[in-house]
């Protein structure tokens, strides 16, 4: 299935996020994931080539955490 990208891609805001993993379990494109570095838990854009610039991760976050920014190519 193809579909046009949105020129916007999610960007976590780290100092919001409570990574609950709301946004990874909601993300059908498979875009988001939660990792831990160093003893720390951090949600982040995996692969920014997966994003669609959907939105829909802005929606579900209970912190608000995750903003949609124009899109780099």
């Amino acid at each position: 299935m193809f579909w046009n990208k949105s020129k916007l891609i999610a960007d976590v805001i780290a100092d919001r996020c409570c990574n609950c993993g709301a946004c990874v379990r909601f993300c059908r494109h498979r875009a988001l994931e939660i990792a831990e570095v160093q003893g720390k838990t951090y949600t982040f854009v995996n692969d920014p080539n997966k994003c669609a610039g959907c939105g829909k991760c802005v929606l579900i976050c209970p912190g608000r955490a995750i903003k949609m920014v124009e899109r780099y190519y």
